[in-house]
């Protein structure tokens, strides 16, 4: 049976793991190294950034591939924060709102890497491929972090939205709906904008050969990157679809059911992704060809 838990997740209530809510098991060493003293209910982007940041260079200091999806996302959430904290411009319409909701969203992935610590189930089927395949050896950091994006936004963000809405009391207000919105889409920008320095740090931080290949010239980047941003922005159309439907529930077994559609559809798109992790291995050579082709083309 699948029930929604207090912060909102979907968990698959088996004896098992109803035993293992029941009495949470004792901080493993790894959980220990990685999260002693990181806030694990970030407030605001703030306080998530911290958080990232410092659980990324943790786990890079134990040549955890786990740390590829934290410093990625610290990118993101870095410029974020310049955006609604710093003042660096006054593009967000919520800017309060959105902050809140920087801080759920990472809330959402400490506690799918406190569960992998642990040795546990996230019980979110991206977040459990995700980490399988960071448990494993020959696996581009290109890919991890596309496993962590795709579980982040394609099940943790419409999520994290809902909870948001409904604890400022917006889900009724249009007004405000459509300016979440606006504020939601403006992260496609800032997304755009952080693309080269995510390259930056995947191809030198972690050298991956993937990256290498997509920064071969600019061209071949504006090329790699544009496919990228295509699609995380249907992603990202499609997360507020799901929020949307989320809002328009009235019972916890429609939510259920709205959780369980998405969980399945993040689940396919992380299966697709490390079924095809071993293609891009092989097919390496093939890409890099290709990319001096598109350069010369250019």
């Amino acid at each position: 049976m699948n029930t929604l838990t207090s912060d909102g997740h979907l968990a698959t209530m088996s004896k098992q793991t109803r035993s293992s809510t029941a009495c949470r098991p004792a901080a493993t060493p790894a959980r220990h190294a990685v999260l002693q003293g990181v806030t694990m209910k970030p407030a605001n982007v703030a306080e998530a950034l911290v958080a990232l940041e410092t659980v990324a260079a943790r786990l890079r200091e134990r040549n955890d591939p786990r740390a590829v999806f934290p410093d990625v996302y610290a990118v993101i959430t870095r410029r974020v924060k310049e955006a609604v904290v710093d003042g660096r411009d006054d593009r967000f319409l919520e800017p309060a709102w959105i902050s809140r909701l920087a801080g759920i969203f990472c809330e959402f992935y400490l506690q799918a890497l406190e569960a992998s610590l642990d040795g546990r189930s996230a019980g979110i089927e991206a977040w459990d491929v995700a980490f399988r395949c960071n448990a494993g050896s020959g696996t581009a950091a290109a890919v991890h972090a596309l496993l962590g994006i795709n579980a982040h936004i394609n099940y943790d963000l419409a999520l994290g939205l809902w909870q948001n809405i409904v604890q400022h009391g917006a889900a009724q207000d249009a007004r405000l709906l459509r300016r979440y919105r606006h504020d939601h889409d403006l992260v496609n920008e800032i997304l755009a904008e952080a693309m080269p320095e995510i390259f930056e740090i995947l191809s030198r931080r972690y050298g991956c050969p993937l990256a290498r290949i997509a920064t071969f010239t600019k061209d071949v980047q504006r090329a790699v990157s544009s496919t990228v941003l295509f699609m995380l922005r249907g992603w990202r159309d499609r997360v507020w679809d799901d929020l949307l439907c989320l809002l328009a529930t009235r019972s916890e077994a429609d939510r259920r059911a709205v959780l369980a559609g998405m969980n399945r559809h993040a689940g396919k798109l992380a299966r697709m992704m490390a079924t095809g992790n071993g293609a891009l291995r092989a097919g390496e050579p093939l890409f890099r060809t290709a990319a001096v082709k598109l350069a010369l083309a250019a």
